[in-house]
């Protein structure tokens, strides 16, 4: 069943990509992005985390911290994405998809298919504006997913992708976690916020 606003995030604690620990929640004081992506050499997901790499400093003033999770090896990984350089935020492994399986993410044949012959815009353009090749070898035909999770470890936002590049637009997400933060009130004598 998928996930809504208002559903606990499904925990999970892990190894990123270069041995850090990382879980769902991230420190309990900020919120999280948590992006589910296809496999490493996607064009659309390398895109994607181009431009939230872009998007850095506006996603640090609003206090939010970025997880990746990519359904192909950690070597895979780490390879395709060298040509990005250093990403600044947590990728994670999940090969198996067990992570997948927690948040409902799941494969579309029709999504997959439909990305190419009714949407092929945002592919197009990881394609031949930017450089991304495709790669074939772990290609599959799993969809995206987005969640904003708060630091009490609600979902605020799900967004499940219809195809490849059906993420959410970066305004819709600033504006999203400028209405979070402001719902987030500091106690008398609490150190951290909780979400009103």
């Amino acid at each position: 069943m998928k996930l809504k606003p208002g559903d606990k995030a499904p925990f999970f604690e892990t190894a990123d990509v270069y041995g850090m620990n990382q879980t769902s929640t991230g420190d309990g004081s900020s919120t999280v992005h948590l992006t589910f992506y296809r496999h490493a050499g996607c064009p659309p997901c390398n895109l994607r985390v181009h431009e939230l790499m872009q998007a850095k400093t506006e996603l640090d003033r609003l206090s939010v911290k970025e997880i990746g999770i990519f359904e192909s090896t950690a070597e895979h990984i780490r390879k395709d994405m060298a040509h990005s350089g250093d990403v600044p935020f947590p990728i994670l492994a999940d090969r198996e998809r067990r992570l997948y399986a927690k948040y409902a993410v799941e494969p579309s044949l029709s999504g997959f298919i439909g990305s190419f012959l009714l949407r092929p815009a945002y592919s197009m353009k990881a394609i031949f504006r930017y450089g991304y090749i495709p790669k074939f070898a772990e290609a599959t035909t799993m969809m995206l997913a987005e969640f904003l999770i708060a630091p009490d470890g609600r979902i605020k936002l799900a967004h499940y992708g219809t195809h490849l590049g059906d993420y959410i637009p970066l305004e819709t997400l600033y504006q999203a976690l400028e209405d979070m933060n402001s719902s987030i009130t500091v106690l008398p004598g609490s150190r951290q916020g909780s979400v009103a």
